[in-house]
């Protein structure tokens, strides 16, 4: 007889066994009885085995819904057991709302068109793609290209090198952001055989690109995070660009990683993977120092433009002159306005103020839900940007009813408003998720201010893949900010904000100039990005990351109690914290904590974490006792981040 293994469309541990026939397949969706429902499911695997089964209920019907491919449910299965969720949750993340298309009778032609490189590549670029394409038996590769250094026309090559043996190409982009701009890149090099797949897309435009991928339509897949979940048969490649991001992680259940996945889904195809930055994350990094035969390098602009001088200014000196920027930078916004020069500003802080402090009894303003500070915004609203909470401002203190508030801090509405008044002239223009949330506001905002604006402030939305010859200077504002984060990776996030934003100038043919302004000018991470000097911030971080014991020379695992109720979730985190220490006795094996979040409060939810760190090779052994942890209260909920990159 033969069995079908069925995920159910049901929370629930495992598969259930039904009754096949011979027209059942792999990846078929199907209804089936699950107790006294009728539930949809879809099968998993099929096996031949003789009747010991006293009852098994056959399947109960097939559902007009195109199968799914073998690979994607290995990806399902795998998913399931290495992020230890349930079988349809692993269903849902991959797949999620695609999986109710139905089987198309026909599917609309594909418009290419011819292939033309727009300059000769570079000494670098030819030995790199010679190397990846020559080396087919290496898993992945590392292309440590310096910004402006044509990462994307490489991308490119490489895709018009696998579409000629007919194989599929998929490349991750960090965030929406970058979208339009590889759309736009690709598509002019391709035509319709590329597929755009990101959030910003309707319901149904999402499913026609689904449908289109999975049909062999657009055998080029260009997307953020998701994206790596696309239904690509035959790949030949994956390419991570700028894949030290943040945004590669999913910080919501399932809290899975990008880079993760696309190491299965490349050894499934064997098509090699490859990692693309100008700043490479640490942890990724050192996974190629052993195989500096796999390490692509690009060290020079495309048309040998210089890097961009960076200037340090500490502001120890400026604080007293009463303005958020600098004298020096200042001066150097006027001289390039003069010049007829473009100007980008980045600060990474959205609304105005992010501090509001009554002067009278020192209460400050913070949000009810997650006792985070409000930040006011110009519109007169009070704005928690962890949960978004909102409030109107009110001129009285809660606590005191005085009317003594202080707004303190520095906001990127507040540089904006200090830069109208001091530059009047200019068309200043402002880039934030305040007022471009789709990737169609960006992509209309950055092309106003590359066809007509002079100065661009914006958050890190604008530290990566813009190409605007005529930006000569950038200014880089409260990176202090970013250092101070309690958490490992705040000096690498640094540098690398600093370097890629640096990158954005003098890609034209005048120079460029970056002017850093911190309270920290001799921190390790601002020196080494002022000479542009990835490898000597690397070996200097990775000295501080021994000394501690964190990845890459060990693993984490974070745990995330959270709950309503404080006291329960104090006794439940120490309770817990002991019997994974039963678990562990005499293991080399660290338990640190139970102890509050560095954000301690998110949405009514207080938090605590308990914090594993182990040697690689207990990877597999500490992940198969976390399944064995006892039962806990239903008010505490217990999420496990299997590959944290940060423990905030």
């Amino acid at each position: 007889m033969k069995i079908a293994q069925v995920l159910v469309f049901r929370g629930v541990s495992g598969t259930y066994s039904y009754l096949a026939t011979e027209d059942h397949q792999v990846g078929q969706s199907i209804e089936v009885s699950f107790g006294n429902y009728l539930v949809k499911g879809v099968i998993i695997s099929l096996s031949e085995t003789e009747n010991t089964f006293k009852t098994i209920k056959p399947i109960t019907s097939v559902l007009n819904i195109k199968p799914l491919s073998r690979t994607l449910i290995e990806l399902v299965v795998w998913f399931t057991a290495h992020y230890q969720v349930t079988p349809y949750k692993a269903f849902q993340t991959i797949i999620g709302a695609y999986y109710d298309k139905k089987v198309s009778a026909q599917s609309p032609s594909v418009k290419s068109i011819p292939f033309a490189t727009p300059y000769p590549l570079t000494t670098d670029q030819t030995q790199a793609i010679h190397t990846l394409l020559t080396h087919p038996e290496a898993p992945s590769f590392y292309l440590h290209g310096i910004t402006s250094s044509g990462k994307t026309e490489l991308y490119i090559q490489l895709a018009h090198h696998y579409l000629q043996l007919n194989k599929h190409v998929l490349i991750l982009v960090p965030e929406i952001a970058l979208t339009p701009q590889y759309s736009e890149h690709f598509q002019t090099r391709f035509g319709d055989q590329v597929s755009i797949i990101h959030s910003g897309l309707t319901a149904k435009q999402r499913k026609e690109q689904w449908h289109r991928i999975s049909s062999g339509l657009a055998p080029i897949v260009i997307g953020p995070r998701s994206a790596v979940f696309a239904p690509l048969d035959s790949l030949g490649i994956i390419i991570i660009d700028e894949e030290h991001e943040p945004s590669y992680k999913q910080d919501t259940h399932p809290r899975y990683t990008t880079h993760s996945i696309a190491q299965f889904r490349a050894a499934q195809h064997n098509a090699p993977l490859l990692y693309g930055s100008a700043t490479p994350s640490v942890c990724t990094y050192s996974l190629f120092t052993h195989h500096p035969e796999r390490i692509l390098t690009l060290s020079q602009r495309v048309f040998k433009q210089p890097l961009p001088q960076v200037h340090i200014i500490p502001m120890q000196e400026e604080i007293h002159k009463g303005s958020m920027l600098s004298q020096k930078l200042q001066e150097s916004i006027a001289n390039a306005l003069k010049n007829k020069e473009k100007i980008m500003i980045l600060l990474n802080r959205r609304g105005y103020a992010p501090y509001i402090v009554c002067q009278a009894c020192g209460k400050p303003y913070v949000c009810p839900r997650c006792v985070l500070s409000l930040t006011y915004h110009k519109d007169k609203r009070l704005r928690c940007h962890r949960c978004d909470f909102e409030t109107p401002l009110t001129h009285t203190c809660p606590a005191c009813k005085k009317p003594r508030l202080g707004f303190l801090g520095m906001g990127i509405q507040k540089v904006e408003a200090e830069l109208h008044a001091l530059y009047p002239e200019a068309h200043i223009s402002r880039l934030d998720r305040d007022n471009a949330k789709t990737a169609k506001q960006i992509h209309t905002l950055m092309q106003t201010f590359k066809d007509s604006g002079d100065i661009l402030i914006g958050t890190q939305m604008i530290a990566k893949g813009h190409h605007i010859e005529e930006v000569t200077l950038v200014g880089i504002l409260g990176i202090d900010t970013t250092l101070n984060i309690p958490d490992f990776s705040a000096p690498e996030r640094a540098f690398q904000l600093i370097t890629q934003v640096a990158g954005r100038a003098g890609r034209g043919s005048r120079p460029g100039k970056v002017i850093v302004q911190t309270l920290q000018p001799e921190h390790y991470a601002i020196q080494h990005a002022s000479t542009h000097d990835f490898l000597s911030f690397y070996e200097e971080e990775l000295s501080y990351r021994k000394a501690l014991a964190y990845p890459p020379f060990s693993e984490l695992i974070n745990i995330i109690l959270s709950s309503k109720l404080e006291n329960t979730l104090k006794k439940t985190a120490g309770e817990l914290s002991k019997d994974l220490q039963k678990k562990f006795l005499g293991l080399d094996i660290r338990i640190m904590g139970p102890k509050p979040a560095p954000i301690e409060k998110i949405k009514d939810h207080f938090r605590w974490n308990i914090l594993l760190k182990f040697p690689h090779e207990k990877t597999t052994f500490v992940k198969a006792q976390l399944q064995t942890l006892s039962s806990y209260p239903k008010a505490v909920r217990i999420i496990i981040d299997f590959e944290p990159r940060t423990v905030l």
